[in-house]
C-alpha cells in the first residue's frame, strides 16, 4: 500500500563512547505528578523517583499509600546520564540573534517575546547559533528549570545534557525528523526548531511542515513532490501506513523509515556537545561528575579576594618604591646644584653630617641655614633660578650663594623667602648676564 524506505543500516560509531551513556526520561501524567525512566535491554523501565523531587515541581502533590516498589536508577561508575523532559516543557523557535546577546538570557527573551504566550521574565532562554546570526533559541519556565537543576544537584547525579525529547532528533542529518511515539509525536526541521504534539493532531499538521520556501519551490514544479527533501521516521508500527502516505505524497522517495528503536539510534549518535543543553548559565551543575561541594564556592571566594589583596599590597609597595626613587633623585640633583664640585655618595645623610662635624662649632649655623635654603628652594621649584656656587665660611658662620635668575625681581624674591626663622638674607650685588642676572646672597 505504500512505499518504507529504510534506514536500518544506521549502525554505531566506529570507536566506541570511553564511558557509558544513560538514557533517562522524564514525563508528567495528568495529576501533574512526575515519573521517571530509564532505557534498559530495549525498552523503558520505570525507575524510583523520591518524593521530594516530585513535590519540587509540584509543592501539592501528595505521593499515594499504594504505591509500587519501583527498582533504583542505575548509574554504573564513569557512566553519563542524558535526561529527556517533555517536550511540551520547552518552546523553541528560529530568531537572529546577534552575537553580543546570545550570552545575555534576557535579552535573546525579548528578541522573541512576539513569539511567546507567557511573560519572558518567566523564563530561562539558551540559545545555539545554526547559521552566521541565526539561533534556535529554547525556553523553559523558570520553576521548572530551578526545581530540576535544584535536584540534580541534590542527587548528585552524572548529567551530559537535560533536553526536549524532540531535541534528540537533531542527531539526524535530514531535513525534517519525526518520532512516532505513543501518545505524541516529535517534531525536528534540520533548520534548528523542534515541537512535541498530541498523536491525534499529526496528521493534519503534515501538511505545514514545510516552509513557506519550500512550497513555493514545489508550486513552481507544478505540484511534483519535493524528492530533494530528506524525511527521517522513527517509531512507525504497522499502523501509521496513512501517516507514511500523506509523507511520501509530499517528499516522495525522500522519506526514509527506521525500524530500529529510536533510543538505539540516539544512544548510537550522541556526543557530548552536539545538542543542546538546558542546564547552562545560572543552571549549570556543579563540575566533577555532576556532584557539588559545598565548600567549593566560599573557598573560591576566598582565594580571590586573598589574591585581590595580595595584588593591592604588591602594587602600593611598588608605587611607594617609585616614590622613594623620585624622592632620592632630587635630593641628589639639589645636593649637587648646592655642591657642585662634590659628587654625592649613596648615603646622603651621612654625607651631609660629615659637613656638619667638618663645619667645627658653627655646625648649628650651617645646618640651620642649609634647612632654610632646602625649604625655601623646593617652594621655589620650577622658577627660573640656577646655583653657580656656594660657599660656608666656618669662622663667621656666613654662608654665601651666587645665583643666576632671569631678572632682578626674582632675585629680590628669593631673597625676602630666604630672611626669617632667625636667618638674615642680604643681596650682596648683582650682575647683568647676556640671559637674565647673577647675584650674590649672603645668609648668616
Amino acid at each position: 500500500m505504500f512505499k518504507k524506505k529504510s534506514i536500518n543500516d544506521i549502525k554505531a560509531p566506529a570507536a566506541a563512547p570511553q564511558s557509558t551513556l544513560v538514557l533517562l526520561r522524564l514525563s508528567e501524567t495528568a495529576d501533574l505528578a512526575l515519573r521517571l525512566y530509564q532505557w534498559h535491554e530495549g525498552k523503558w523501565c520505570q525507575v524510583a523517583l523520591d518524593a521530594e523531587f516530585t513535590q519540587a515541581f509540584t509543592p501539592d502533590w501528595v505521593p499515594s499509600e499504594n504505591e509500587v516498589e519501583l527498582p533504583e536508577i542505575n548509574l554504573p561508575e564513569g557512566a553519563k546520564a542524558v535526561l529527556m523532559l517533555p517536550g511540551n516543557w520547552v518552546w523553541s523557535g528560529l530568531e537572529t540573534i546577534p552575537k553580543v546577546a546570545r550570552r545575555q538570557a534576557s535579552a535573546i527573551g525579548y528578541m522573541v517575546e512576539d513569539h511567546l504566550a507567557q511573560d519572558v521574565e518567566g523564563l530561562h532562554f539558551t540559545c545555539k547559533p545554526r547559521a552566521e546570526e541565526l539561533c534556535s533559541v529554547y525556553a523553559i519556565d523558570i520553576e521548572k528549570i530551578e526545581a530540576l537543576h535544584g535536584q540534580l544537584e541534590r542527587l548528585k547525579w552524572p548529567m551530559a545534557a537535560a533536553l526536549p525529547e524532540y531535541g534528540m532528533l537533531e542527531l539526524l542529518n535530514g531535513d525534517l525528523g519525526l518520532w512516532l511515539d505513543g501518545g505524541q509525536a516529535h517534531i525536528w526541521k534540520g533548520v534548528g526548531q523542534g515541537l512535541t504534539v498530541n498523536r491525534d493532531f499529526l496528521q493534519p499538521l503534515l501538511g505545514s511542515l514545510l516552509s513557506d520556501e519550500d512550497q513555493a519551490e514545489e508550486d513552481s514544479e507544478s505540484g511534483n513532490p519535493m524528492d530533494s527533501k530528506t524525511v527521517i521516521l522513527l517509531g512507525s508500527g504497522e499502523h501509521d501506513g496513512l501517516i507514511i502516505a500523506e509523507l511520501e505524497s509530499q517528499f516522495g522517495d525522500g522519506v526514509q523509515v527506521n525500524q530500529r528503536p529510536a533510543e538505539e539510534v540516539f544512544l548510537e549518535r550522541f556526543k557530548p556537545g552536539t545538542l543542546t543543553n538546558l542546564l547552562v548559565g545560572d543552571y549549570q551543575l556543579s563540575d566533577g561528575n555532576g556532584t557539588s561541594v559545598w565548600w567549593m564556592r566560599p573557598v573560591k571566594v576566598a582565594a580571590a579576594c586573598f589574591v585581590a589583596q595580595l595584588i593591592f599590597f604588591v602594587g602600593a609597595g611598588a608605587y611607594y618604591q617609585w616614590q622613594g626613587n623620585q624622592a632620592e633623585s632630587e635630593a641628589q640633583a639639589m645636593f649637587s646644584e648646592l655642591f657642585p664640585n662634590t659628587r654625592p655618595s649613596p648615603q646622603l645623610r651621612r654625607q651631609l653630617d660629615g659637613f656638619l662635624k667638618g663645619a667645627g662649632n658653627h655646625g648649628g649655623a650651617f645646618s640651620i641655614q642649609m634647612q632654610q635654603l632646602s625649604q625655601v628652594w623646593i617652594q621655589h621649584k620650577g622658577g627660573a633660578l640656577k646655583l653657580q656656587s656656594l660657599r660656608f665660611d666656618g669662622q663667621r658662620g656666613e654662608m654665601v650663594l651666587q645665583l643666576q635668575a632671569s631678572n632682578l625681581s626674582d632675585l629680590d624674591a628669593f631673597v625676602s623667602k630666604l630672611s626669617g626663622g632667625g636667618i638674615k638674607a642680604d643681596l650682596l650685588g648683582a650682575n647683568d648676564l647676556k640671559k637674565g642676572v647673577s647675584g650674590r646672597i649672603r645668609l648668616r
